[in-house]
């Protein structure tokens, strides 16, 4: 047996002496939970793994009862500490299969892996042995250094699939704090832990001063960054979502004396006077025209933290200033890491759960704890149990638990599961959620399924299934959605049903303006794609990715239609349907399919055709303002070279990874896209004698600002 499998034997040993400990106290346990699966089918944990998965298996067994015993335990036996055992044994199934998983990518480390594991399987070995149902605290105790190693270790040996793919990524996916980045939030006590000081200096004076003047919808904006660790990077959207969730922005389209504005463009203008005042600062990234991404200084922060809790907007520093988690006096919660260990995480601690309006996982790893709350609060609008920042830290659930009474919540406005990799489907429950705008998903990697029903969240606004690889189809219903605006990762799957959903169904979301596509199915090139979208009326972002799968496609390669002339003739309804589809075009004023004229903004990554079809050449994107194009092996031209400047409305171009485009700087600039301000080239070997500096980056701005210091 070689070192890997002797390894995965021993964590296969592990987990069963594990799932040991867990039977024996499941037979003890009056947890209600508990109580309610023994109702059911008896689940036991068992070792059986696929792909590094631990399963749950169904035992036809009943729970078994104590012999002998003619008392209800909980009338004859003092109150046990065993929801925190199964807490803690959970929290060691979770970092026994990220073991697991990661040590499949490693070749170094075996011995002290295996010499770590072993002295610690010998420890739990000795906690099985020496198991009291009357005292559970040393248990408890034994139970939480062994976690403690096993975590270290994970720690060791934490060398992610991806990195060991090593494959390439154009840097302008490389975003905020890194995406690659796997360390957890840290939450530090802070310049704020001294008040007295604090409110001496001229700083925080200044802050309390200006937030005076602001509004109260832009007060309650700045204050919600306490919650975030001091120079932690924010994304943008992600504020506007728990913004509108709270309620402090309205998910409606305002008139105002710049015209309408949509929540996006009142959280920039928002995001801009807090630059300006010097409250905020932009995370500046070359490669993006405008910062999506906003951090706050050590001092600001400091002072934002002690205004938020004076006013009990957010408390989240006990005595020790150090963070903890704690119900607000405006009934705000925040999770920390730790929270699930501590007293308030039950139901019975928690203090008014019923007041409760927002739950926000600022770094607690394990927030499944929260389901014990959500039959009671019935005030509660925002719930954000997944990861804010856009790094990979992993959190980890019972999906199945926290799925069965999320329909309580009814009040619930944004919900966010984004990267918890636990979740596969979302329940029949969340349907209740009838007053739910935003559903984010993203990065819930191995999500499966969506409910069937999902049409009834009819308020959902945004849904966001960005990242969501296990997902291979879309049910139908979803084109229902009357005032669905943003649809985020939408598959169009390679299996063509009728309970499917396809692209052209969307046809019905008529308030669509921003979307994105991860194509699956054959043969499905750049003009199958136009005519699916050519009656999006209000769309105005569009990225679409095929998948790597998708075989090449090329339309004079496609077997010509046979027409049966002589059936044709003989049944005028055929012959109708024919006349009616050549005249299609004809009738509504276009030689064939458009670009949506609303358009603003395309991304194509991966299209499998050699050319852009004459209606995606520069002379057809008049009103177009961004262009990206990606990834793409075949395509060679933009199409005949222009003779005078193209009417192309495109500012923004990147081009990446196309190894075969051949374009030289001046037809790019002076024929094709004569609006040029911004190129970004990546990996383009034949895209010749652009200006771009050694990131593969112009701007037309830097360009003027040049000539000008010359002169």
């Amino acid at each position: 047996m070689n070192p890997n499998e002797l390894e995965s034997a021993t964590i296969d040993s592990f987990i069963k002496t594990v799932n040991q400990l867990y039977s024996i106290i499941q037979l003890q346990d009056a947890d209600e939970g508990v109580k309610e699966e023994h109702t059911q089918e008896h689940m036991m944990p068992t070792s059986k793994s696929i792909d590094g998965e631990i399963r749950v298996e169904r035992s036809l067994e009943p729970p078994m009862m104590q012999p002998n015993s003619g008392l209800n335990r909980t009338k004859s036996a003092p109150s046990l500490n065993f929801p925190d055992s199964v807490n803690l044994i959970r929290k060691l199934q979770g970092a026994l299969r990220r073991l697991k998983r990661n040590l499949k990518h490693m070749e170094s480390l075996q011995s002290e892996v295996e010499t770590e594991l072993t002295i610690q399987l010998n420890s739990l070995n000795e906690v099985v042995e020496g198991v009291k149902p009357s005292d559970m605290s040393s248990t408890n105790n034994d139970l939480e250094d062994i976690t403690k190693k096993l975590l270290e270790l994970v720690s060791k040996v934490a060398v992610s699939p991806e990195k060991q793919k090593s494959k390439k990524v154009s840097p302008d996916y490389l975003d905020g704090d890194g995406s690659k980045n796997h360390k957890p939030v840290v939450c530090l006590p802070g310049i704020h832990a001294n008040e007295e000081d604090l409110k001496r200096l001229a700083i925080f004076r200044y802050v309390q001063g200006e937030l005076d003047k602001i509004s109260d919808q832009q007060r309650m904006c700045l204050l919600s960054f306490a919650v975030f660790p001091e120079n932690k990077e924010v994304n943008r959207t992600m504020l506007m979502y728990w913004w509108i969730g709270e309620g402090i922005l309205s998910s409606q389209h305002i008139l105002s004396d710049k015209g309408i504005l949509k929540p996006e463009d009142v959280v920039k203008d928002i995001l801009d006077d807090f630059t300006e005042k010097n409250l905020i600062e932009p995370v500046e990234n070359k490669r993006k025209v405008e910062p999506s991404s906003y951090k706050m200084a050590p001092f600001v922060h400091a002072s934002v933290v002690l205004i938020s809790k004076e006013i009990g907007l957010f408390d989240m520093y006990d005595e020790k200033e150090k963070p903890t988690m704690k119900q607000s006096r405006l009934n705000k919660v925040c999770l920390v890491e730790g929270s699930s260990s501590q007293p308030e995480a039950k139901a019975k601690k928690m203090a008014d759960v019923d007041l409760i309006e927002t739950v926000f996982n600022v770094s607690e790893r394990f927030p499944e704890f929260t389901r014990r709350w959500f039959t009671q609060a019935k005030k509660l609008r925002v719930l954000y149990l997944g990861r804010w920042e856009r790094t990979k830290r992993e959190i980890e659930m019972d999906s199945r638990r926290v799925m069965k009474d999320l329909g309580s919540l009814t009040s619930l406005r944004f919900l966010s599961f984004q990267g918890i990799a636990t979740i596969k489907s979302l329940s029949r429950s969340a349907l209740k959620l009838r007053e739910l705008i935003i559903l984010d998903l993203r990065d819930c990697y191995n999500l499966e399924t969506l409910p069937d029903e999902i049409h009834k969240l009819k308020k959902l606004v945004y849904l966001d299934l960005t990242g969501c690889e296990a997902l291979e189809s879309i049910p139908k219903q979803l084109s229902w959605l009357d005032n669905l605006e943003v649809l985020k990762g939408f598959v169009l799957g390679d299996v063509d049903t009728s309970i499917n959903c396809k692209l052209r169904d969307l046809v019905h979301l008529r308030k669509l303006q921003n979307l994105s596509v991860v194509v699956h199915q054959q043969d499905y090139g750049l003009h199958e794609l136009l005519v699916d979208i050519n009656d999006f009326e209000k769309l105005e972002k569009l990225k679409v990715r095929w998948g790597s799968k998708v075989s090449r496609f090329s339309q004079t390669k496609k077997k010509p239609v046979k027409v049966d002339i002589v059936r044709i003739v003989e049944n005028p309804k055929s012959f109708l349907f024919l006349e009616r589809a050549a005249t299609y075009w004809q009738g509504r004023g276009r030689a064939g399919p458009e670009v949506p004229r609303n358009l603003k903004k395309l991304n194509l990554q991966r299209f499998p055709d050699s050319e852009l079809p004459h209606y995606f050449q520069p002379d057809n994107l008049q009103n177009l303002e961004k262009l990206h194009l990606g990834s793409s092996r075949r395509l060679k031209s933009f199409g005949s070279l222009p003779i005078t400047p193209t009417r192309c409305g495109v500012k923004v171009l990147r081009l990446t990874s196309l190894l075969n485009l051949k374009v030289e700087w001046t037809e790019l600039s002076q024929l094709y896209f004569p609006q040029l301000e911004f190129l970004e080239t990546y990996e383009c070997p034949r895209v010749t004698f652009c200006p771009c500096d050694r990131d593969g980056i112009w701007r037309k701005s830097d360009e003027q600002y040049s000539t000008t210091t010359t002169l």
